[in-house]
C-alpha cells in the first residue's frame, strides 16, 4: 500500500505547489489585486468546471483498463469527451458567450473582466490535455508504474515555471494571461510524457492481460457517468464560491486572497486525494481495508494538525504575505479562513477511502450523491451569508466548503455501510 501511495502522494503534492507558485509570481507583478482576482476568482474556477467530467478518467482507467481491447475502447471514449469539452471552452472564451455567461454568473467586477477573458483564452488546451493525462496515468497505476506519475508532475512543474519566470523577468502587467499560458503548458507537457510512458505498458504487461468483460458504450456510461457527475459537482463549487464572494463584503480582497487560501487547501489535501486510487488498487487485498483505515487516521489527522499550525503561528504570515504576497489588508481574513479549513485534510482521507471502496465494488452512484449533498450545502451556506451581509466572502466560502466536506463524508459512510451489508449477506 505504501509503495502505491507515496509516488501518487508526491505527484499530488507537486501539483499542490502549482497554484501557490502561480500566485506567488503574480503577487510580485503589477496590478496584483486585479490580476489575482481574475485568476483565482474567475478564469481558473471556470476552467476547472469545464474540465470536471474528465477528472475521474484516472479512477476509470485504473479500474477498467484490464485488457488491450478495453484500454483502446476507453482511450477513444476519453479523447472524444476531452475534445467535446475543449470545444465548449473555446466557444465561451472566443465568442460573446463569455460576457453573456461568465460575467453575470460570477457578478465579475468590471476591472477584472478583460484580464480574466485573456487568461481563459490561454487555458484552451487545458481540458483535452487533462483528459489525456488522467487516462494514461490510470493505466500506469494499474500496471505498477505509479512512480512515472510523479516524474510527469516534475516535468509539468518545470513547464509551468518557465513562462512564469519569463513573465517575472519582463515585469508584465498581464500576469493573469501568463498564468493561463503557464498552466496550459504544464498540463500539455505532462500529458505527452504520460502517453509516452504507456507505450511500454502497451508492449509489455497489457498484451497478456485478459478481461472477463468487454466494455461497450452502455457499460462505460453506467460506470463512468456517476464518477463524472461527481467531479462536475465537486468542481462546480469553485465558481459558486466566486459568485458568492462577489456578493459579500470585501469582495475584491476575498477574490485576491482566494487563490492563496485554496492553494494551501489543495496542497494540504493532496495526499488525501492520492489515497483514492490507493484504495481502489488495494481494497481487495488481504487485510487491505484494515491497513488502509489505519493509514487514513494517522496521516489524515497529522496533516490537519499541520494546517492548524499554519493558522496559529507566524507560519501564516510566512505563507500568505512573504510567499504568496496577498494584499496586507487580507491577512486577517486569510488566517480565519485557514482555521476553518483545518478539518479538510482529514475529511479528504475519509472521503477518498469510502469513494475508493465504492468504486472497487462498482457502486459509483453514492459517490455522486455525496458530492451533490456537499454542493447543495455550499450553495445554502453561501446564500445564508449573502443575505446576512456581515461576513467577508473569503471566510464564508471556506466555512461552506468545510461544512460540505463533513456532510459528504457522513453520507458516503452511510452508503458504504449499506453496500457492505448487502455484499456480506450475498456472500453468506
Amino acid at each position: 500500500m505504501l509503495a502505491t501511495w507515496w509516488p501518487l502522494a508526491a505527484s499530488w503534492l507537486l501539483m499542490g505547489i502549482e497554484m501557490p507558485l502561480v500566485t506567488a509570481v503574480m503577487g510580485r507583478l503589477p496590478d496584483e489585486t486585479v490580476q489575482l482576482a481574475a485568476y483565482g476568482g474567475v478564469f481558473f474556477p471556470i476552467s476547472l468546471a469545464i474540465e470536471a467530467p474528465v477528472i475521474m478518467l484516472l479512477a476509470a482507467s485504473t479500474r477498467l483498463c484490464d485488457s488491450p481491447e478495453n484500454y483502446r475502447y476507453l482511450q477513444r471514449f476519453s479523447r472524444r469527451l476531452g475534445l467535446a469539452l475543449t470545444g465548449v471552452h473555446g466557444l465561451i472564451a472566443f465568442t460573446p458567450l463569455f460576457d453573456l455567461i461568465v460575467v453575470p454568473l460570477l457578478d465579475t467586477p468590471e476591472a477584472v473582466v478583460e484580464p480574466a477573458r485573456l487568461g481563459f483564452q490561454f487555458m484552451l488546451p487545458f481540458t483535452i490535455a487533462v483528459a489525456e493525462r488522467r487516462f494514461h496515468q490510470g493505466v500506469l497505476i494499474r500496471y505498477g508504474r505509479q512512480r512515472k506519475v510523479g516524474v510527469g508532475t516534475i516535468i509539468r512543474l518545470v513547464a509551468v515555471l518557465i513562462p512564469l519566470m519569463i513573465g517575472l523577468a519582463i515585469g508584465t502587467e498581464h500576469s493573469a494571461a501568463v498564468a493561463g499560458f503557464a498552466i496550459s503548458s504544464g498540463v500539455v507537457a505532462e500529458a505527452i510524457y504520460a502517453r509516452w510512458c504507456v507505450l511500454e505498458v502497451e508492449r509489455g504487461p497489457m498484451r497478456e492481460a485478459v478481461s472477463e468483460r468487454s466494455l461497450d458504450l452502455g457499460t462505460t456510461i453506467s460506470f463512468y457517468f456517476p464518477l463524472a457527475l461527481t467531479s462536475v459537482l465537486s468542481l462546480a463549487s469553485y465558481p459558486i464560491c466566486s459568485a458568492g464572494m462577489n456578493r459579500m463584503p470585501e469582495a475584491l480582497t476575498s477574490l485576491a486572497i482566494w487563490s492563496a487560501v485554496t492553494g494551501l487547501g489543495f496542497f494540504s489535501r493532496s495526499s488525501g486525494m492520492a489515497f483514492n486510487e490507493v484504495v481502489i488498487r488495494h481494497a481487495g487485498d488481504d487485510e487491505g481495508p484494515r491497513v488502509l483505515k489505519r493509514f487514513m487516521w494517522i496521516v489524515g489527522l497529522g496533516i490537519s494538525a499541520l494546517v492548524g499550525l499554519v493558522a496559529a503561528t507566524p507560519l501564516g504570515e510566512l505563507w500568505y504575505v512573504d510567499l504568496e504576497r496577498i494584499p496586507e489588508d487580507g491577512m486577517s481574513m486569510a488566517r480565519l479562513a485557514t482555521w476553518l479549513m483545518v478539518p479538510m485534510p482529514f475529511l479528504t482521507f475519509l472521503i477518498s477511502y469510502w469513494q475508493g471502496m465504492l468504486v472497487h465494488a462498482h457502486e459509483t452512484r453514492p459517490i455522486s450523491e455525496g458530492v451533490g449533498i456537499g454542493l447543495a450545502t455550499i450553495g445554502l451556506v453561501l446564500v445564508i451569508f449573502v443575505s446576512l451581509g456581515t461576513v467577508p466572502g473569503g471566510v464564508a466560502a471556506t466555512l461552506a466548503i468545510t461544512v460540505a466536506g463533513v456532510l459528504q463524508a457522513a453520507w458516503l459512510a452511510i452508503r458504504w455501510s449499506g453496500v457492505r451489508r448487502r455484499t456480506l449477506a450475498a456472500a453468506g
